[in-house]
């Protein structure tokens, strides 16, 4: 039986056993991500070792025999477009030098988002939302239209170069499969396409762009990639996909800090984006649970509308939603649902959820990370039988 694959636990092993001519395919692409998405140093000298550490991994994925510019270069272009919005304008304010810490290149660049929202000493979630589309439209757009020698070292755009529509990622062709094989651990984080090749590839339809052997780095079951698509295949592919899964982290640490509006406005902003991204919908309703379950719910349910929502999660999040609500009965029905449809689901990475003990009993907003889910929500089914039945114990007295 194969062991599970951690992308970087690959990366690390191979790191630690030689140079870089030495590695798998599958290391020399997660290496080449963490580079190119990490911020150039300040330093000269720590600058020009980070250019030529990249060069040496592109090197390498060219003697793979891997087409750079087909298959590597689209992946790294989101990476990094994904890395300078979370570097320099959800990280950097939250810093001992606040703004300060952004380049001054940057902050030009995205000058007229920030003043939009800086304009009110209170801006409302509205407002926040505008900003930070802005911010993400300028970032994308110019990951998707830099030069390599742009791209790596985080050139900005001159001001009058921006573009706050994000109409470019959709011109943005390649095949990113091999990438997301290798440097994405979880197949929920896979983008559709690349889901779609790999079950291709495993039905023999499709032949990699890479040595066969550096294929069997990682093993994929037919049925586990059966599990994951079930809920997706119907969806076209999205650019705004891993835009989405980035704003999770600075997210979290919004809802840490009891910032829930703002953490709110990233995933309305993502929504102006891409409407009907059930991902943004479903994580916008998690932020809105503690202070106000009948707006998440509807956007929990428009989620599930989509057709591509992550059911096991949503579902999770609209029992709690109900039970907030007081709709017990709803509750318990959703649950039993739920646990009679993923009730034997696979293992899963970790997700974040809201304990559901502390928000029902003292309303009280507490993270927590998740890696059962059925247990979860059969928590809430207990919880909601009990309620429902107190319910009609009482009105039948």
């Amino acid at each position: 039986m194969a062991s599970a694959y951690d992308a970087r636990e690959v990366y690390l092993s191979d790191k630690s056993m030689g140079p870089p001519s030495t590695w798998r395919l599958a290391a020399v692409l997660v290496g080449l991500t963490e580079l190119v998405e990490s911020p150039p140093p300040e330093d000269p000298g720590q600058a020009i070792d980070r250019l030529a550490e990249i060069d040496e991994l592109l090197g390498q994925v060219e003697a793979r025999g891997l087409p750079f510019e087909m298959h590597v270069l689209p992946q790294l272009r989101s990476a990094v477009g994904h890395a300078v919005f979370r570097q320099y304008f959800l990280a950097a304010p939250q810093e001992t030098r606040g703004a300060a810490s952004i380049p001054s290149d940057w902050l030009l660049a995205v000058k007229q988002h920030i003043e939009s929202v800086n304009a009110d000493p209170e801006p409302t979630k509205e407002a926040m939302s505008q900003g930070f589309e802005g911010i993400l439209s300028t970032t994308m757009n110019w990951a998707m239209a830099a030069s390599w020698d742009q791209l790596v070292v985080w050139s900005p755009p001159s001001p009058s170069h921006t573009d706050d529509s994000l109409s470019q990622l959709h011109m943005v062709e390649g095949d990113t499969w091999i990438t997301e094989r290798f440097t994405r651990t979880y197949l929920s984080e896979w983008s559709v396409a690349a889901l779609r090749s790999e079950w291709r590839y495993l039905h023999g339809q499709l032949l990699p762009p890479c040595d066969s052997s550096e294929m069997r780095v990682r093993e994929i079951s037919a049925s586990d990639l059966a599990k994951v698509m079930a809920d997706r295949l119907g969806a076209d592919r999205r650019p705004s996909e891993r835009l989405i899964d980035m704003l999770v982290r600075p997210a979290v640490k919004f809802l840490e800090d009891d910032r829930r509006t703002e953490a709110a406005a990233l995933f309305e902003a993502a929504l102006r984006l891409d409407p009907r991204n059930a991902n943004a919908l479903n994580n916008l309703g998690f932020c809105l649970l503690p202070d106000d379950p009948e707006q998440a719910l509807r956007h929990l349910d428009a989620a599930i509308d989509t057709g591509n929502a992550d059911m096991e999660i949503s579902n999770a999040n609209r029992v709690l939603a109900l039970a907030l609500l007081g709709r017990w009965t709803s509750a318990c029905d959703l649950a039993a649902a739920h646990l009679n449809r993923h009730g034997d689901s696979s293992p899963r990475g970790p997700v974040w959820l809201w304990e559901s003990s502390s928000m029902l009993t003292d309303n009280t907003a507490v993270l927590m990370t998740c890696d059962d889910i059925g247990s979860y929500v059969a928590e809430l089914h207990e919880l909601a039988a009990t309620m429902d039945g107190e319910g009609s114990s009482r009105t039948e007295a």
